[in-house]
């Protein structure tokens, strides 16, 4: 039996999402300022983390630029962003911060929360 289809539109063979929980005390803003140039940790703020494997691997950081919010040339309907593309060193050197990381990845093709796991 196929169940109905996942709402969202998968863009490869499977997605999900991942989550971390960065131990106490541990800032990856602080992170960032020491070994990405021009990180400044008053002005940027860290929002997402992207990992990207395939003809070449890149770790991207996307950091809000709390400047920027206030000010008037950017659209207001849109987080004005910096990005800064990274070696996969960081994704090893950010480990040291990390207390948990959970990530499930799905085809799409039934609804992952309908699972009933049946050999316990």
């Amino acid at each position: 039996m196929k169940l109905q289809s996942h709402p969202n539109t998968i863009k490869g063979d499977m997605e999900g999402t991942i989550s971390l929980q960065f131990k106490p005390n541990s800032s990856i803003n602080d992170y960032c300022a020491k070994n990405i140039p021009n990180y400044d940790p008053d002005r940027l703020e860290v929002m997402a983390i992207r990992f990207y494997h395939g003809a070449e691997t890149i770790v991207t950081v996307y950091a809000i630029d709390k400047d920027r919010m206030e000010g008037t040339n950017f659209t207001k309907e849109k987080i004005p962003v910096k990005k800064f593309k990274l070696t996969l060193v960081f994704l090893k050197d950010i480990l040291q911060f990390v207390k948990e990381c959970n990530f499930t990845l799905t085809t799409g093709n039934y609804p992952i929360e309908d699972m009933e796991i049946i050999n316990k």
